[in-house]
């Protein structure tokens, strides 16, 4: 007998409805979760990116700057002056200036032993400087080994000249050969001059009018017992080297001549006069060079010619004007390399033996210090005398009149 067929209970399963919603709950936090982590991931990697940037941004920096400071051409932006007021567009140089007020300075009296009037926080202070009179008469200083025009005049009434009174103190040479050391382009690259500042001394060191922090450096190599100077920026031959801010250029005519030196000559106090940055176009044309020592005479400064062209007619000029005036001997590193530089150190004493000084110009940079701090020393041990250019100018005077 058939059996009757029987239909199979299937089991109830769950409803698939509430793990669709669990799922789709899982699928909802996932999400957010994700999200969240993306974020973080992307906001993380923007913030490495620029922390990256900015490290690449300031090794280029720095590495820019100790390039430019190794160039005649050093970055300026770096250097941007702070703000001065402007001189009046009306100003003239006058045909007899009014005595200008005292600078920080040693004082030399006419034997070469220094005074002082104290100053506040006891800086050497003079009251006021008198100004130079008409040309002056008698002494000859050293001319310049025949590069250039006729050495020139100076006479007694320049005896309270800045040029002196802030003349660094130089040591006795007695009848030893001489040796003045200018470091120029100082101020700009800080850490650099620092160490210039720490060589053995006397040497000259002539800062940029438009480095920062001018004063304070300056205090530091005066009290180092170092001679300062003013090293003004002029117009060069290549029209593709910037001088820098304020540089005298030969189209400016002498009411900007006279304005820009002002600005820069009233940058800093305690220096004793200037020498040429670059300017190889600019110390070639006689007629803006006039202007330039019209206003060193009003000033009471010396001149140092750089010599950055053998066509400069810087030294002739001050001749002329009576300012007191030497030029340059020997560029120790045009090559930034130190076998040539123990070369134009060694160039310098042949000079300085020759002729009984010798005035080398250098730059702020790692091999010049170097080499000069170890060649100071030896120099004095084979009988040079290391001296300010001052000294060179004023024992020249002394030793013509007796």
């Amino acid at each position: 007998m058939a059996r009757r067929a029987t239909t199979t209970k299937r089991k109830k399963v769950a409803p698939k409805k509430s793990n669709r919603q669990k799922t789709a709950s899982k699928k909802k936090s996932g999400g957010i979760g994700r999200l969240m982590l993306g974020g973080a991931f992307v906001a993380g990697t923007l913030s490495a990116m620029i922390a990256v940037g900015s490290m690449l941004e300031l090794d280029r920096a720095s590495d820019e700057f100790g390039r430019a400071s190794d160039q005649r051409a050093p970055d300026y932006a770096l250097a941007e002056p702070e703000q001065k007021p402007m001189l009046r567009k009306d100003y003239q140089l006058p045909d007899n200036p009014p005595p200008m007020q005292g600078r920080t300075g040693y004082l030399i009296d006419e034997n070469g032993r220094t005074t002082a009037n104290q100053g506040q926080d006891g800086q050497n202070l003079s009251d006021f400087v008198g100004t130079p009179q008409s040309k002056p008469k008698g002494d000859i200083l050293p001319g310049d080994s025949g590069n250039d025009g006729p050495a020139i005049t100076v006479g007694p009434s320049d005896k309270d000249a800045p040029w002196r009174k802030f003349a660094a103190l130089a040591p006795d040479a007695g009848s030893k050969p001489v040796i003045a050391i200018v470091i120029d382009d100082a101020g700009l690259d800080q850490p650099r001059t620092a160490k210039t500042v720490e060589l053995p001394g006397p040497i000259t060191i002539s800062y940029l009018p438009y480095a920062r922090d001018l004063q304070p450096q300056v205090n530091a190599a005066r009290k180092a017992g170092h001679e300062v100077m003013l090293h003004m920026p002029m117009e060069p031959s290549s029209a593709t080297v910037d001088p820098g801010p304020h540089a005298l250029l030969a189209t400016y005519d002498r009411q900007k001549i006279v304005n820009e030196m002002n600005w820069m000559l009233d940058r800093f106090d305690g220096y004793v006069g200037v020498n040429n940055h670059m300017g190889s176009k600019f110390t070639s044309d006689p007629e803006r060079m006039r202007i330039v020592m019209e206003v060193m005479k009003s000033r009471g400064l010396l001149f140092l010619d750089s010599r950055t062209s053998a066509a400069s007619v810087g030294y002739s000029t001050a001749s002329k004007f009576g300012v007191p005036a030497i030029t340059r001997d020997v560029f120790i590193d045009d090559a930034d390399d130190a076998a040539k530089i123990a070369d134009m150190l060694a160039r310098t004493e042949r000079v300085a033996a020759k002729q009984g000084y010798a005035i080398a110009i250098g730059h702020p940079r790692d091999l010049t210090i170097s080499a000069l701090r170890k060649w100071i020393p030896e120099i004095e041990a084979r009988g040079f005398v290391l001296v300010p250019v001052s000294d060179i100018l004023r024992r020249s005077s002394r030793s013509v009149t007796g």
